[in-house]
């Protein structure tokens, strides 16, 4: 389901940037694009440290026994 949302929204970005580019108003959907891309990259980014912590505390424990 969230992927189908995902699809949705994109696709509607597309849509609606067409319509942005012949008005010649281009940098608006860029704009956008990029917002998106950055959540998606920061919520990937944030999921990360919780697993590696944890590995890394486990390892720091190993190296002082």
């Amino acid at each position: 389901m969230k992927r189908l949302l995902t699809f949705i929204g994109l696709l509607g970005i597309i849509i609606g940037s067409i319509y942005l580019y012949q008005k010649q108003l281009g940098a608006i959907p860029f704009l956008l694009l990029s917002i998106y891309f950055f959540a998606q990259a920061f919520k990937q980014l944030s999921n990360k440290p919780k697993q590696s912590d944890e590995v890394e505390k486990e390892n720091k424990n190993d190296r002082y026994s």
